[in-house]
């Protein structure tokens, strides 16, 4: 057991470390590079009412996931071609962002692309790329969305997502639904831990994460770095040591349970908490 969380928490510890570094780069080019620039998918961040746009896209892309899984036998590329497309657009963005510690903008911005798509092509055809394949996209998303929001929107944004995936795991159970669809097929929306079995003739021991929740103190991070990076590591301890007990408890109850409510919990709690101490 002890193998098998600590291998799920070292990849989300990875993915947050990527987002942050990727973060960093992103916002000092922010107002120098169009391509980066491009990234902001709205022009007022601190603008609360961002939040509803945010959750209404997200459950748009529920939606349509939805769909597509319960008619999977007609459209089984999509998921594919989505998969596709998420990996090379948001990885393009970290590629982007390491090149650029040695590169100008145009070199950069241009091989950071053409990797990108390498990368997608090479992970549709290897699913053992699937954990590097969604760090990446995980990091790429997650930056976007910090750069995005403003700290209050944010909040409302993730307290709002958490409130819809608790009832999506215990009310509709679609989340459950796309969860199992993933995990059976592989897809980058998840990260996966494996462990050998722990008596001979068991199955291999396995946990998932989806990439949703990797994202969620990803944007924080980032919509704090501008304000304090001591904020940023203090989100950063919250939201790792908060997944720490989620993990051990899931592995004790063996159910699917709602990730994002605990993370969002730990990561603000602790933000409130450096607060009120003066860290920032």
């Amino acid at each position: 057991m002890i193998r098998l969380l600590s291998s799920m928490l070292a990849l989300f510890i990875i993915a947050q470390v990527l987002g942050i570094l990727t973060g960093t780069i992103i916002i000092r080019d922010l107002t120098e590079n169009p391509y980066v620039s491009s990234m902001v998918v709205t022009t007022d961040g601190e603008n609360p009412l961002n939040a509803l746009f945010f959750l209404g896209y997200i459950l748009l892309g529920a939606g349509m996931m939805i769909f597509f899984i319960r008619r999977f036998k007609l459209f089984s590329y999509i998921f594919r071609l989505m998969e596709f497309s998420l990996v090379a657009s948001a990885s393009s963005i970290v590629f982007y962002a390491f090149l650029r510690m040695f590169s100008g903008f145009d070199i950069s911005t241009f091989a950071g692309v053409v990797i990108a798509i390498f990368f997608s092509a090479a992970k549709a055809v290897n699913p053992g790329l699937k954990n590097a394949a969604a760090i990446l996209a995980t990091a790429g998303v997650g930056v976007i969305f910090g750069i995005s929001l403003g700290l209050v929107p944010l909040l409302i944004f993730l307290m709002m997502l958490s409130i819809y995936d608790f009832l999506s795991v215990f009310a509709t159970h679609h989340m459950v639904e796309m969860a199992n669809f993933i995990v059976k097929r592989d897809l980058a929306f998840t990260i996966t831990a494996r462990a050998p079995p722990e008596k001979a003739g068991q199955r291999e021991q396995r946990i998932d994460l989806g990439t949703g929740d990797m994202i969620a103190p990803i944007m924080m991070e980032i919509s704090l770095l501008s304000y304090s990076p001591i904020a940023t590591l203090f989100v950063f301890f919250g939201a790792s040591i908060s997944l720490g007990a989620f993990l051990v408890l899931v592995w004790k109850k063996r159910m699917v349970l709602p990730a994002l409510p605990p993370i969002v919990l730990g990561m603000t709690t602790s933000l409130l908490i450096g607060f009120l101490i003066g860290a920032y």
